[in-house]
């Protein structure tokens, strides 16, 4: 038998190869491979994904019937009640304000603590305080919202420290209240901003800030008309990032705030899981989706964010100016005519920068250069020692209290023991839980992984006339607020008899996480050298061949940490696990919110602790074996 030829690139990625000569057998495999390959991802992207949220859009139109039951009907009842009632719309408008506030305040605090990491010199240290960020951002929602509980109680650290300074004349409680709800959601959504400014600031050209130095600008000037301008992209982009998170955030208004404060995504909770009101609670969804739209068209509208500087990766210049000529420019108002610009000068932001920071650098000036340098240097170095004590504490104080040998969460503790550990570990409905965790999560990595990671080969080696309208649907998932994810899946998994399923809630996480395997994976395939694959195919190796034994081992790195990611993110999510479960499945995360309904049991402390420790450690190992992910 001859021995095959193995199939040009150029065949397998032209649209119309062999379909003249061969419409069936090996060659017609060959010839409609790409559409055989990115089926699998469009199944569940495409079909799975986006039923369900049409399902929700049909259920909004249904007619409730008191007592749990709906019909088929095309009524705008759900929608003149959410519309025209004081309280929904006051909920709603207060859902937006929590969120702009969290953003705003994330973006104050994020920026210079990004600034200092991405100016780092030392890599190791840079690398600790990325994997400390980033740890514990994968941390459960609820766990990190039970750390604030502790530290915002009667009983908790902020009100000892104010007792004992004289602050406080008796021990009160900070929670639940407005302000403890906005502390605890900048605390839950600083490190995105924090990231996503950082890659930002990474991004710019450093000649650009010595080329700026050597003419004389000082560092505060250099800042203002340099760098600023440059990291436009990543402030835009880590300000619509946190706003969205902050809009569909469910845990942190159930747990750290009042009535008052009970937030749109809590009240679509309350109407699915207690009034049994589907399409009441899908026309609130729908209206929570398009303050999602109407935002992010915006921030697209008004500003110049761009599909390609999401996430702060596209390295900004001000308009009209090339890199070379940022350093010289003579003013962030007079020479950033964008869309941030004009948006920015519409509210007076950009007069109150500028005069801010003329007036910082009036008053450095006077100071000689080497003491100037400094004081930036120790406060620079103080000021992000703050954030990481912010952000490492409260974790800290829930390790500290699940030592605690007495009845009820003390902190400090009074002592040591590791009973609330074993206990933990005996305790059926915890070990149950525990199980149910670890078997949903690695079912997920394996769905994510598959689904992103063949959508990023099929984009990736294919050409396809609609390729863009792919790539979206590979980050779409991510960009739809979770607790809408768990509401259409719930519509939909009912429809099939599914709901309060183990599966409903693998589907579910598999393709909301599947995102993150797409990037990543994607990043190693346009790294990747493609003359290894070229050599083996050349020496006959086929198609499938060189996939297995070069193509995957390339790639490696990057498909594991895909998985890892899908794995933690489906370890510590909530809601949608909540909305699908029917109080039939538990997981960690439900069971330490339910306990938290109930006491303080330090067992949930311990259980905290246990998957504080198994993010850690899936993230260092994401790190090593990428050879450092997070630069």
């Amino acid at each position: 038998m001859a021995a095959e030829t193995p199939p040009s690139e150029a065949d397998a990625d032209d649209p119309g190869s062999g379909s003249e000569t061969v419409n069936s057998g090996r060659a017609g495999l060959k010839a409609n491979a790409k559409w055989y390959v990115v089926s699998y991802p469009l199944f569940w992207l495409g079909l799975i994904f986006l039923v369900p949220l049409a399902m929700l859009f049909a259920f909004s139109f249904y007619v409730n019937i008191p007592g749990g039951r709906y019909e088929m009907g095309l009524t705008l009842e759900n929608y003149a009640r959410f519309l025209t009632s004081e309280l929904y719309l006051g909920q709603l408008w207060l859902t937006i304000e929590i969120a702009l506030v969290t953003a705003a305040i994330s973006l104050l605090l994020g920026y210079p603590i990004a600034y200092y990491l991405a100016r780092m010199e030392r890599a190791w240290l840079r690398s600790l305080l990325l994997i400390t960020i980033i740890s514990s951002l994968w941390v459960t929602y609820v766990i990190r919202a039970y750390a604030w509980q502790v530290i915002l109680a009667s009983g908790g650290l902020l009100s000892s420290v104010g007792v004992s300074v004289g602050l406080l004349s008796e021990p009160q409680a900070f929670y639940p209240g407005y302000w403890g709800l906005i502390v605890g959601m900048v605390y839950v959504f600083l490190p995105f901003m924090i990231l996503t400014l950082y890659s930002s600031i990474r991004n710019i050209d450093g000649e650009l800030l010595e080329a700026s130095k050597n003419l004389g600008a000082g560092p505060v000037r250099t800042f203002r008309r340099v760098t600023l301008p440059l990291s436009k992209n990543g402030i835009m982009s880590g300000s619509a990032l946190v706003f969205i998170l902050a809009l569909g955030s469910y845990v942190l208004p159930r747990l750290l705030g009042s009535s008052a404060e009970r937030t749109l995504p809590v009240l679509i909770e309350q109407q699915i899981m207690s009034e049994a009101n589907y399409p009441f609670g899908a026309a609130m969804s729908i209206g929570l989706i398009v303050v999602v739209v109407a935002f992010l068209w915006v921030m697209v509208r008004f500003t110049n964010l761009t599909t390609g500087s999401l996430g702060g990766s596209e390295t900004a210049t001000p308009d009209g100016e090339s890199p070379s000529s940022a350093a010289q420019s003579t003013g962030v108002g007079g020479r950033l005519r964008s869309g941030f610009g004009s948006l920015a000068a519409a509210v007076g932001l950009t007069r109150a920068v500028a005069g801010v920071g003329s007036a910082v650098n009036a008053a450095v000036t006077v100071v000689n250069a080497e003491t100037r340098e400094r004081v930036l240097s120790i406060a620079s170095r103080a000021y992000a020692a703050a954030v990481m004590v912010f952000i490492a504490a409260p974790l800290a104080i829930i390790i500290a209290v699940s030592f605690t040998p007495e009845q009820f969460l003390t902190f400090p503790p009074g002592g040591f023991s590791m009973q609330w550990y074993v206990e933990f570990f005996t305790d059926p409905d915890w070990v149950l839980a525990l199980l149910n965790s670890l078997g949903i999560a690695g079912a997920v990595a394996v769905l994510s992984t598959t689904i992103g990671g063949s959508l990023a080969f099929a984009l990736d080696r294919f050409d396809y006339r609609w390729g863009t309208i792919f790539g979206t649907f590979g980050v779409l998932p991510i960009l739809v607020p979770p607790v809408i994810v768990g509401v259409a899946f719930l519509v939909f998994f009912l429809e099939l008899g599914l709901a309060g399923s183990r599966l409903s809630i693998i589907v579910a996480h598999g393709i909301f996480y599947a995102p993150f395997p797409f990037i990543l994976i994607s990043q190693g395939l346009r790294e990747i050298d493609r003359t290894y694959e070229e050599a083996a195919m050349n020496l006959g190796a086929s198609p499938g061949r060189t996939i297995r034994t070069i193509t995957y081992p390339l790639l490696r790195a990057n498909v594991v940490s895909g998985a890892l990611f899908a794995f933690i993110l489906s370890l510590n999510e909530y809601i949608i696990a909540w909305l699908l479960s029917l109080f039939l499945v538990d997981t960690i995360p439900i069971q330490i919110f339910n306990s938290l309904r109930y006491g303080y049991t330090p067992t949930i402390a311990a259980a905290s602790v246990v998957f504080i420790v198994l993010t850690v450690v899936v993230m260092s190992s994401i790190d090593r074996m990428s050879g450092g992910i997070w630069e």
